[in-house]
């Protein structure tokens, strides 16, 4: 379609013949789908999907999926997640984690998501849907939205009545959608799996996609029957689809997710969100030519600092002297070629990979005797907490999960499995998850040295926060800091914790909330601090950016910024843990 001609719904059509599409396949050859498409000035291609009524929800399903009958007018929606690529292109930015021009976007936050929308109306000359100081949508408008869950469900299911849009077996699933453990631990270039009966494609796995509506687990039985648009308020928007890291029983058409439109994600890279587009389909206004493609809308996004160099800045030795620090430590480098668990003398001597193999490995920990590790190692992209001696042989799986935290006698390990807390019996292997529910995403647990408390980072609020419990999940409490913060360690004493803030630096915080102080500085970001044996330094990361490359740095409490050492130079080097 020529750029100078006027665009209309009308005259992007592209009837295709009545041939039904199997598989997605090569993205390069025209699309023989069985519903008319569109492809706009701004990028993409959406698939027109007819109005008509269905039975929302899964008939002995979870308490969230009441069935219940919906009506929905037609609308055209993206035939594939929004890609890096068109992300890209409209924003000039691209906050992805795993980079690919044709893998969806992710990391995205819901406002990420309403924004781009609304740069893409603007860019097609069409009404904006979204009001982006109060969220509100306005469906009347003539632009680009986030689907209903309405929507969302009646166009993965493309007529089917069964869990998943082709049938009830979960074993055909992974033809048709990249989930856990077919995914390999990461999301895929978009159109490789088989599509629905609409020509749809990703509708189930491999990112999840926002909804328009905010959350709520009581509104289908009170949803109205005509185009429901979700509660009127809420403090999460839903997600839908399942993703890369999930099992089959959530890559549904009915499972529902939810999530704050809006977080801090200093500890947890949100990288299984994604979303698509939709638009009504009885507007037709015209639009002028499209603007170049070099130049891209300007539009708030959430992405990581960027990369500013390929070397870490040279820090001055400072006053500390290296040949006074004492100890081992263990720490996960990529010197190698593969992230490995190392291990070097305190100063920084003698450094030995302790780990073998093409699995990435990482978040060593010492036994509080000093003689095991525990650590994380990915197995077909997907965490498993291993246990090996600290001289590195004869490894062993201990659970699914990761982040292991001993408890002060080694007995027993907490650690992370989907998104909870569990602590597992070593002996035994009996474990129990000891979060709230409603702790939807927890990380980075430490067992207090007392053997009384467990800390975790949590954002159920929307706000990532430290947390205490007892070992057996009870008296849940926040710990109360100055900014939000995560990746608590305890000091040895239990009366003191370090953690990492959003804003990418160390502070130490009394267990009871009191005399918050920062301990790293600079320019630059750090993260995973450590006490020395005897409390009286930290072992952290420090990098020019959240890309790296980290290093491996002590420094003294109560110093300045030139008062560290950087234990480390080559490659990036992460998680380290001290043991005297």
């Amino acid at each position: 379609m020529s750029r100078d001609i006027p665009f209309s719904l009308n005259a992007a059509i592209l009837l295709i013949g009545s041939v039904l599409l199997v598989s997605c396949g090569d993205r390069s050859a025209a699309p023989a789908a069985a519903n008319p498409a569109i492809k706009p000035p701004s990028g993409g291609e959406l698939v027109l999907i007819p109005a008509g009524e269905f039975s929302m929800g899964q008939p002995g399903g979870r308490a969230d999926e009441t069935p219940h009958a919906v009506s929905v007018s037609s609308f055209f929606i993206d035939r594939f997640p929004v890609t890096q690529e068109l992300y890209e292109k409209i924003t000039g930015s691209n906050p992805s984690k795993r980079k690919g021009l044709q893998n969806p976007v992710e990391r995205i936050q819901w406002a990420d998501a309403a924004r781009f929308c609304n740069a893409c109306s603007e860019r097609d000359g069409l009404t904006p849907c979204y009001d982006l100081q109060t969220r509100e949508c306005r469906f009347e408008a003539s632009g680009y939205r986030l689907p209903t869950e309405a929507e969302w469900e009646y166009a993965c299911r493309a007529g089917s009545r069964t869990r998943y849009f082709f049938g009830d077996d979960a074993a055909k699933a992974p033809q048709y959608a990249w989930f856990k453990p077919h995914s390999e631990g990461m999301a895929h270039a978009v159109g490789q799996k088989r599509a629905n009966a609409w020509s749809l494609c990703d509708m189930l796995g491999n990112v999840w996609e926002w909804c328009n509506d905010w959350y709520g687990e009581s509104y289908y039985t009170e949803s109205p029957r005509d185009n429901p648009h979700g509660p009127a308020t809420g403090k999460q928007r839903v997600l839908r689809g399942g993703a890369w890291d999930c099992g089959a029983e959530k890559c549904t058409v009915t499972y529902r997710a939810k999530e704050f439109p809006i977080f801090t994600d200093a500890c947890f890279g949100a990288d299984t969100y994604g979303f698509r587009r939709v638009r009504s389909s009885t507007k037709t206004q015209s639009v002028p030519p499209t603007k170049p493609e070099t130049t891209a809308t300007a539009i708030a996004v959430v992405t990581a600092p960027v990369k500013t160099s390929a070397e870490p800045p040279a820090p001055p030795s400072g006053k500390l002297d290296r040949a006074q620090l004492k100890g081992t430590i263990v720490f996960v480098s990529d010197r190698s070629g593969t992230l490995k668990i190392w291990s070097m003398r305190a100063d920084g001597k003698e450094p030995k990979p302790l780990t073998q193999g093409p699995n990435p490995d990482a978040d060593p920990r010492f036994s509080p005797d000093g003689k095991r590790i525990l650590y994380t190692t990915l197995r077909g992209g997907f965490p498993e907490v291993w246990l090996m001696p600290r001289d590195g042989s004869a490894p062993q799986k201990v659970t699914i999960g990761s982040q292991a935290d001993w408890s002060p006698d080694g007995q027993r390990i907490v650690f992370i499995r989907e998104n909870q807390a569990w602590v597992r019996e070593l002996a035994s292997g009996r474990e129990r998850r000891v979060s709230p529910e409603a702790w939807e995403r927890c990380g980075v647990p430490a067992w207090r040295p007392d053997g009384k408390a467990l800390a975790l980072a949590s954002r159920h609020t929307g706000t990532i926060g430290i947390y205490f419990l007892s070992p057996d999940g009870k008296d849940p409490t926040p710990l109360t800091t100055e900014e939000p913060s995560c990746t608590p360690r305890w000091s040895k004493d239990s009366t003191r914790l370090l953690c990492q803030t959003v804003k990418g630096h160390v502070h130490q915080v009394g267990a009871d909330g009191k005399d918050w102080e920062q301990v790293t500085f600079g320019a630059d970001l750090q993260h995973d601090a450590r006490y020395s044996p005897d409390g009286s330094l930290i072992v952290f990361c420090r990098a020019p950016s959240s890309e790296g490359p980290w290093q491996i740095c002590v420094s003294r409490f109560g110093g300045d910024d030139m008062d560290f050492i950087a234990l480390t130079t080559e490659g990036s080097n992460l998680s380290p843990d001290w043991q005297p």
